[in-house]
């Protein structure tokens, strides 16, 4: 491994002191799975993994207020999905940013659901989220832009909420440590928080989950996972815009609002190769960089090789560019075999099929099959049992795996678990207000050297 290495990219180091979580991170996701040769035996046993039930509607119970912080489409999303999740479910408040981003989702929630928020229960700015976390309400929807899903989370279980937040957890080390300290404050309160991890409530993955923890493909080696599609939005700025809100609306071009394409994108498989091993990374070798980006200061692809704990392998993916060949999906290997997410099938060293999940056999039993909607009903299931979800720290390592690979790529070196778990890297600018700034200082990161801006 390369020698422990100090982050030197300008405007983004805030000297955000070190928690002390790193030393803790990563317990109970290890596990061994030495199996004889030919002998099924289950990585881990099942009964003490989660596994959601998936019932095609959460169960009855007292009357749940929600608030939704973000109005784009994921947003919106998002409070569809839970209203659809049961009986007695209610979105009665919103917050964005930008007042023409909250009309257009309150618009939009009276056209598909025929829900009319209120004006005084409608709220903008930067402290719009404070407001809505304080109303007399049970849970906050989080779809913020990603760089402030920790600090609206932590805000939100400090009221006393619990939480849906869409992924990533984190787009930096000091956004991790917080999402991960307000997790384990959530579970030690009886607080339940979803992150946005869909995959974990999708019906086929859940399955084949159980398939290869009873252990079909035996020991785990090796992943490959990929993520190709087109470029990212195109935002016009207007005249009216300073250079906060520009970035901001046009965060997918932005890394210290977005993360970059890794935490954006090739996160889902992460995350799921996270999920099936139950273990986490111990270093990344990765490359990026933009060959047809033109705006903004985020890579339109990655490479990237992880060693795992175990000496597990993952090698990842991803591209943003027009005019390429498209695909997203994971495969991981087993000693004696491996499953593919792209038809849910795992097939034996010979390359035969010796278990595919079953869709027809999945319609027959269950009506809903929409993992988004899935996995609000287990949270609505959770709070009404007054049972705890347990699953946010997962996700924040997932979120932390894809922060370090972005950061290997940007310097041009090995990055350790160690080093990017402790690391002081705060994105955020220094003020967070919709003011003109110098957009130099969010330059195109150059492996090899200090950050450069653009020409």
């Amino acid at each position: 491994m390369e020698p422990e290495e100090k982050l030197t990219r300008r405007n983004f180091l805030s000297g955000v002191a070190t928690i002390g979580l790193s030393s803790t991170l990563g317990s109970g996701l290890l596990f061994t799975s030495c199996s004889e040769k030919g002998k099924q035996e289950p990585l881990h046993p099942v009964e003490e993994l989660y596994i959601p039930e998936l019932p095609d509607k959460a169960i009855d119970g007292k009357p749940i207020k929600a608030a939704l912080i973000g109005c784009g489409g994921r947003g919106i999303g998002a409070a569809f999905n839970f209203l659809d999740a049961g009986n007695d479910l209610s979105i009665v408040a919103l917050a964005d940013l930008f007042p023409d981003k909250l009309e257009a989702g309150k618009q939009r929630l009276k056209d598909g659901k025929n829900v009319h928020i209120p004006d005084e229960m409608c709220f903008t700015g930067f402290d719009a989220y404070r407001k809505v976390c304080e109303l007399p309400i049970d849970l906050v929807l989080i779809a913020s832009p990603n760089c402030f899903h920790p600090e609206h989370m932590k805000y939100a279980i400090e009221k006393g909420k619990h939480v849906f937040v869409e992924k990533p957890a984190a787009i930096d080390p000091a956004g991790y440590r917080t999402f991960v300290a307000a997790a384990r404050q959530a579970v030690n309160t009886g607080i339940n928080v979803l992150p946005g991890t869909q995959y974990h409530f999708d019906r086929p993955f859940v399955t084949s989950y159980r398939k290869v923890q009873e252990g079909l493909i035996g020991s785990i080696i090796s992943g490959y996972a990929y993520y190709h599609t087109g470029r990212d939005q195109y935002i016009v700025r207007r005249p009216e815009w300073s250079d906060m809100e520009y970035m901001i609306r046009g965060h997918f071009n932005w890394n210290w609002v977005n993360g970059d394409q890794i935490s954006n994108m090739l996160i889902h498989w992460i995350d799921v190769f996270n999920w099936f091993t139950q273990l986490k990374p111990v270093n990344v070798i990765a490359y990026g960089s933009r060959i047809r980006k033109n705006i903004g200061n985020v890579y339109d692809n990655f490479s990237m090789h992880f060693e795992y704990e175990n000496g597990v392998m993952l090698e990842g993916m991803v591209r943003r560019i027009d005019g390429c060949d498209n695909g997203a999906g994971i495969v991981i290997q087993g000693e004696k075999g491996s499953w593919h997410s792209s038809d849910f099938s795992i097939r034996n060293r010979n390359g035969e099929t010796i278990w595919q999940y079953d869709p027809e056999a999945a319609k027959s039993k269950f009506k809903v099959h929409d993992m988004y909607t899935l996995e609000h009903i287990m949270l609505v299931d959770h709070i009404r049992k007054g049972t705890v979800l347990d699953i946010a720290e997962t996700a924040a390592t997932s979120a932390l795996t894809a922060v370090m690979a972005r950061e290997s790529a940007y310097i041009g070196k090995r990055y350790t678990w160690q080093q990017i778990s402790s690391s002081p890297l705060n994105m955020l600018p220094e003020q967070m207000a919709l003011v003109n700034v110098d957009l130099k200082q969010f330059g195109v990161p150059l492996p090899g050297t200090a950050f450069i801006a653009d020409d």
